[in-house]
């Protein structure tokens, strides 16, 4: 069970924890959250349990000292998380990606997020073990995000019926929450497995080809349909943990902003895995010192940002170029919005529309050799050798076209906004309840495919 879309894990897991959930008190709905995040996590990756519980102890005992602001023990907290997270990345790229604990990216920034919160003060009282501990392993968010900051987890909403008097109006908020989170899950859901996951197929099949037989319009079809993927998988996904979290009284956690309606490469990452984005101003880029001491300084603080971002997704060479390709876009918006802003509406539009969907290519392609024979695929004029079938393409557009084509119509913002401003139609309701079934069936009869950022 380590997916959201397991049969077992939406029939038997989530049912049974929402029940347990509400039916104790509230006073000790956070023993309900630490063992049902952990038992959640031991059935999905029971050889590093021990890692994620020993993680904690460590900074739980930490932070005792942290909070109160001694310097040290801050160094040596963020030290021991970071270099937990570099020791894995390195072992799953030498010896297998099975070494890579799931979720461990998403909850060593936690911990980070908590040690630093302690020591400026953010987080007033150190809670309880328990308290911390089912921040770090909050099931929704422990695979694949989003990021919750710690004060957000602590301030929520389990105490929600603390001021509500009878038994009947409790009853009516539980419904509420669990009505609200069910109906982001499922358009989540939809998302994951009805979209992204039949455009995986198609990459599949271009990998499986050989990048070296592909026509340049196949190249260009893979690109979309990967960029598709990418983002229906982990928009999906995000929105399949926000509603969990709603359901169990959160507030909703908001990780993509239709990112390729953005004005550009800088405004495209402020509305991608925002949650990431925030972590990374927070915690590195404002400490540094922002652009606060100078454009030379900003600059460097900048590179340095996107280096990290790059690490963090992984240690080939592959994500340090796509960051550093990322951190050249981003700087040459800077200085031609300085120097033409009409310049720069064009510039803009083709970099989300042409550049990072390249980008994603160099994301997706670890080996250095396949990315540059994949990238002669995409701009022919740097050369092309071997057979290619010209006409590929059509077969792969006529089979793909009915999840290429709902993809794109979701891109525009009106079309997402209509839907939520409609989920409490009753249509909206019958709409979802088909949506759900067809998701079930197509889980039942496919092998499925894993979240993809699953082991990042």
């Amino acid at each position: 069970m380590s997916s959201l879309t397991d049969l077992i894990f939406i029939f038997r897991f989530v049912p049974c924890f929402i029940l347990i959930y509400y039916i104790v008190p509230a006073t000790m709905r956070m023993w309900v959250l630490f063992f049902g995040s952990f038992i959640f996590y031991t059935l999905g990756e029971p050889r590093w349990c021990l890692v994620l519980l020993g993680a904690t102890i460590f900074n739980y005992i930490l932070g005792k000292w942290t909070s109160l602001q001694r310097k040290s023990f801050l160094i040596l907290a963020v030290s021991f998380d970071a270099g937990l997270l570099m020791l894995f990345k390195i072992l799953g790229l030498t010896i297998s990606i099975d070494f890579l604990p799931i979720g461990i990216s998403f909850y060593t920034f936690k911990m980070i997020a908590y040690q630093a919160d302690l020591y400026t003060g953010k987080i007033k009282e150190r809670p309880d073990f328990v308290t911390t501990a089912s921040y770090f392993y909050f099931f929704p968010q422990l695979l694949q995000g989003p990021i919750m900051r710690p004060d957000k987890m602590y301030s929520s909403a389990i105490w929600i019926d603390s001021d509500v008097s009878t038994r009947k109006e409790r009853i009516g908020i539980y419904l509420n929450n669990i009505e609200d989170g069910l109906k982001y899950f499922i358009a989540g859901m939809a998302m994951k497995v009805l979209i992204a996951d039949h455009l995986a197929v198609l990459w599949k099949d271009l990998h499986t080809i050989g990048y070296e037989s592909i026509s340049t319009p196949l190249a260009w079809i893979g690109a979309l349909a990967y960029s598709l993927d990418l983002y229906f998988d982990f928009w999906g996904y995000s929105l399949m943990a926000a509603g969990l979290g709603v359901a169990l009284g959160f507030p909703f956690v908001k990780n993509f902003n239709h990112p390729y309606a953005a004005l550009g490469v800088r405004d495209f990452y402020r509305r991608w895995h925002m949650s990431l984005g925030t972590w990374f101003r927070d915690y590195i880029y404002i400490p540094l010192g922002g652009n606060r001491r100078g454009d030379f300084r900003g600059i460097l603080n900048l590179l340095l940002v996107w280096l990290l971002t790059g690490i963090w997704h992984g240690i080939t060479p592959n994500y340090i170029i796509w960051g550093m390709f990322l951190y050249v876009l981003i700087l040459s918006e800077k200085y031609i919005i300085s120097v033409n802003k009409n310049l720069f509406n064009i510039v803009s539009r083709l970099n989300v529309f042409l550049m990072i969907p390249i980008s994603w290519v160099i994301f997706a392609i670890s080996d250095m050799e396949r990315l540059t024979v994949y990238m002669t695929r995409l701009f022919p004029f740097f050369g092309i050798s071997g057979y290619v079938n010209t006409s590929d393409y059509i077969k792969y557009s006529t089979l793909y076209w009915p999840y290429i084509v709902p993809g794109l119509v979701l891109l525009i913002p009106r079309v997402f906004d209509f839907c939520e401003k409609k989920r409490k139609h009753p249509v909206a309701v019958v709409v979802l309840f088909v949506l759900f079934w067809l998701c079930i069936f197509s889980i039942a009869n496919t092998a499925g495919n894993p979240l993809m950022y699953l082991r990042f």
